[in-house]
């Protein structure tokens, strides 16, 4: 066993019922690593290869597989989506990472993924959660903080990160033969991270433990879960005030997937919504096309900043978020947003509000 697996209770009660027959769902989040990225088939990345393992496995047992990893984007997205992505389908085993894209300020991603762990053991108490700790090539990771929310919570982890980089300092293999690029693993590098899984998974279902204590969620945070109530709400289901040069749309980002594009040739873009909250972010396109539009905010009447959506020298488009209002108590929030120079022809995408 080449890591420390612990807190595996509730992961092997759930393992041992499956290999009796029945149904297993076990949900993935995380960012574009989770999504499939890099592999040269489809089937070579860890997501699949972990759902085969489970259906080789538990060949009596029906396995569903939810995968909502959505690509360049870390867990204060993924606190705030977790609920319609993952929750509601009452998965009985969720993976999570989000080390890699949790990376900077720790300060802030901290909080958003203690609200992310929180929130899922709250909601899904008769769940087991595995966190997976990624990293850069740099060493660069959220893994250091992040485990000591999975100690708090007691959940078990499994980490490429340390995995690697004891092999690549033993001198099995270069970081090159094993990554695409400075994060992205290729089929080798997913095919690590799924017997990592693998590894945790047979070690539980074969440990003996004690099932006679009931977990309880820690009365005490670690970071901080500001977040824990956090919502995706998408356009549609705003209270818009008043809305000039804007269309509905869909974007390709997965479970992110409905929005406003403004319309090419309006001489006026701009959008007035109102919610209600503690925290308020805008989610929003941030895209490589020199078009992409500046855009204007105002929260509660008064100027708070000017956003450039252009992404310069960018890899592709990926949702970003912007912070529009922190508060200790529950408000209510005006925004308005609106393009600068339409008449140039600009483009933006807007995604939803993230609320909490």
């Amino acid at each position: 066993m080449p890591q420390s697996f612990k807190y595996i209770e509730q992961l092997s009660k759930i393992l041992k019922k499956a290999a009796q027959g029945g149904s297993l769902k076990i949900g993935f989040l995380g960012g574009s690593i989770t999504q499939g990225c890099s592999p040269t088939l489809p089937e070579n990345a860890y997501v699949e290869r972990v759902t085969k393992w489970f259906k080789e496995k538990f060949p009596t047992t029906k396995i569903e597989r939810i995968n909502a990893g959505v690509g360049a984007t870390g867990s204060l997205i993924g606190v705030h989506r977790v609920g319609r992505d993952i929750i509601k389908h009452n998965p009985d085993i969720v993976f999570v990472e989000f080390a890699a894209n949790d990376v900077t300020p720790k300060k802030d991603t901290n909080v958003s993924y203690e609200s992310l762990i929180r929130k899922l053991v709250t909601k899904l108490p008769e769940s087991a959660m595995v966190e997976i700790f990624m990293t850069l090539q740099s060493g660069e990771s959220a893994e250091e903080e992040e485990t000591k929310i999975a100690e708090h919570y007691q959940i078990p982890s499994v980490s490429y990160r340390q995995e690697i980089f004891k092999n690549i300092e033993a001198g099995l293999y270069k970081w090159e033969d094993i990554e695409t690029d400075e994060v992205h693993p290729n089929d080798r590098g997913h095919g690590i991270i799924a017997d990592l899984i693998a590894e945790l998974m047979e070690y539980a279902l074969e440990k003996e433990v004690d099932y006679q204590t009931d977990y309880q969620v820690p009365k005490e945070t670690v970071f901080g879960a500001p977040y824990l109530e956090g919502n995706l709400v998408e356009f549609k289901d705003l209270h818009i005030v008043e809305e000039k040069g804007f269309e509905a749309t869909e974007e390709t980002f997965r479970t992110i997937n409905t929005g406003y594009a403004s319309v090419k040739g309006a001489q006026k873009v701009s959008l007035t919504c109102e919610v209600e909250g503690k925290n308020v972010f805008l989610l929003y396109v941030k895209g490589i096309e020199e078009e992409r539009a500046t855009i204007g905010i105002k929260v509660n009447g008064e100027k708070v900043d000017t956003l450039d959506t252009f992404f310069k020298n960018g890899w592709g488009n990926y949702p970003e978020t912007y912070p529009l209002f922190k508060s200790d108590t529950k408000q209510k929030v005006t925004i308005q947003i609106e393009m600068l120079e339409p008449e140039k022809g600009k483009k933006l995408n807007l995604l939803g509000i993230l609320v909490s």
